[in-house]
């Protein structure tokens, strides 16, 4: 199946308080099984304490992408939580329909990862329900021996962060220019480019 993106220049920053009402907008303008693969529920509306954490309000890093428009296009998010005596990052991130398998997934991990590494994370947890083959194709390809455990909902997954990952972070905010496109490819190749915004 093919279709056409149309370019334009999109803008990759931290989410903010003020955005509630758009990230709400994008979590209910989310398909059934996007929200679903997200969440693990059905969460549109967002209840005000997930909106306060979409929003970045309870300490993780939030990262959004923005269209032209100010509309949001893909949300990431990384909260560090303490497991024995090691700091973990635990990552999760969604794309808007349209825009996916067009590599912005991979950007935002990529930048996650690496801003996780830049707070001194060296391992990251990842909660993937079995059905979202797409998202366990990209840990797969990053990460094909990290450890994982199925739980009764879903596949946890720990790898550790790698050298060559520690700096793949992109400066934030950052100007990205999404070229128009045909077809559809893996949402591990990122054929946006980008600039820092700072």
């Amino acid at each position: 199946m093919n279709r056409t993106l149309v370019g334009g220049t999109a803008l990759l920053r931290q989410a903010r308080p003020e955005d509630a009402s758009r990230i709400s907008e994008f979590v209910c303008g989310l398909s059934a099984q996007s929200r679903y693969f997200r969440f693990f529920a059905s969460v549109a509306p967002p209840s005000s304490g997930l909106l306060r954490a979409l929003c970045g309000g309870t300490g993780a890093d939030v990262l959004l992408v923005v269209d032209g428009a100010g509309a949001v296009i893909a949300h990431g998010m990384a909260a560090d939580t303490r497991g024995g005596d090691e700091l973990a990052s635990n990552i999760g991130l969604v794309v808007t329909d349209r825009w996916q398998q067009q590599g912005l997934g991979g950007l935002l991990l990529s930048t996650l990862v690496g801003r996780a590494a830049g707070r001194g994370i060296r391992a990251l947890v990842l909660d993937v329900l079995p059905e979202n083959e797409r998202m366990l194709g990209i840990i797969n390809r990053r990460w094909p021996d990290a450890p994982r455990e199925r739980t009764r909902d879903a596949i946890v997954i720990r790898p550790a962060i790698t050298p060559h990952q520690r700096t793949g972070a992109w400066p934030v905010p950052a100007i990205m220019r999404l070229p128009a496109e045909s077809g559809i490819r893996r949402s591990g190749e990122t054929h946006a480019s980008g600039q820092s915004a700072a």
